[in-house]
């Protein structure tokens, strides 16, 4: 049995004004019109729902059982129908979402998310953090469009990343620390330290950034670990152990029980721009060809 949600409307309206003519009022349409559709659905269901004898029309108790879930199913569809004009207007604006991996933006990007904004004004830009490992997976599943990373980036053959621009790496310690007073330090002066490092990340980024093994083959074992940069910087604060950052997140992340020493004698993070090789966001390139000119710039 297929009952029309039209003429479950027609019902709860009818039942609400108790007069075909000032139902079909309501509903705009004719009189006959509205008997005959409330006919069909009695048909249809095998029972009467109003008694059309009495005078005001009145509804007969399968009428009264049926009009809680009538409504029910009226207001349910109204809701369906709003949720789908929303989603629409929102389809209609063109949206950028930005992934952020711990402090990998900067001025450069903020300035190519300006001059984006000039360039399309009715854009709806959404900043969103990306997990320190969640870069491919957060683009494939659809949850951002770009993300700045700092590399190296745990990729798929089905993201793209260029690289953007260098930045040193800092050593962070706590202000108490033997090494906070110093203007730089060389990554040999922290063999004997503890590292706290990111969750759960492929063995060959982490020991990128604690620079495991070192020149003499010593390989660092990290400690305690956390998700989130802030996470981690608690972890310094607490005297639990240092860590290895770009130098980036001494802006980003100001403290006063935390040091950022510059390391003089490691490689530089490479801030990266990823995206789906297959984008259909008419944003993306925008923002790509704005973020290469501002490095280029």
């Amino acid at each position: 049995m297929d009952i029309p949600v039209h003429a479950v409307q027609y019902f709860c309206v009818l039942a609400e004004e108790l007069h075909f003519g000032r139902a079909a009022e309501r509903i705009r349409i004719a009189t006959p019109s509205l008997s005959q559709q409330i006919g069909r659905l009695e048909r249809q269901l095998g029972v009467k729902l109003f008694d059309r004898d009495s005078r005001p029309l009145t509804l007969t108790p399968h009428g009264l059982e049926l009009l809680p879930l009538a409504r029910r199913l009226r207001d349910d569809h109204r809701e369906i129908l709003d949720w789908a004009r929303l989603l629409s207007r929102e389809q209609a604006v063109p949206r950028l979402r930005l992934g952020v991996v711990a402090s990998a933006t900067g001025s450069l990007a903020a300035s190519a998310i300006g001059s984006m904004l000039q360039r399309v004004p009715d854009a709806r830009l959404e900043m969103r953090r990306t997990g320190f490992f969640d870069v491919a997976a957060d683009l494939l599943a659809d949850r951002v469009d770009v993300v700045l990373a700092p590399s190296p980036v745990s990729g798929s053959d089905e993201v793209a990343c260029e690289p953007l621009w260098t930045e040193g790496r800092m050593l962070v310690v706590p202000a108490d620390h033997r090494l906070a007073g110093r203007t730089s330090v060389s990554i040999m002066e922290t063999d004997d330290e503890i590292f706290v490092a990111a969750s759960a990340g492929p063995q060959e980024i982490l020991d990128w950034w604690l620079v495991s093994p070192r020149p003499d083959g010593r390989r660092i074992v990290p400690g305690a670990s956390a998700d989130s940069m802030e996470g981690l910087l608690e972890l310094v604060a607490a005297g639990v152990g240092v860590n290895i950052a770009g130098s980036a997140a001494a802006k980003h992340y100001q403290r006063d029980d935390v040091v950022f020493v510059p390391i003089d004698d490691v490689d530089p993070v490479t801030v990266m721009m990823c995206t789906l090789l297959a984008t259909e966001n008419p944003l993306v390139p925008v923002f790509r060809e704005l973020m290469r000119g501002q490095v280029t710039g």
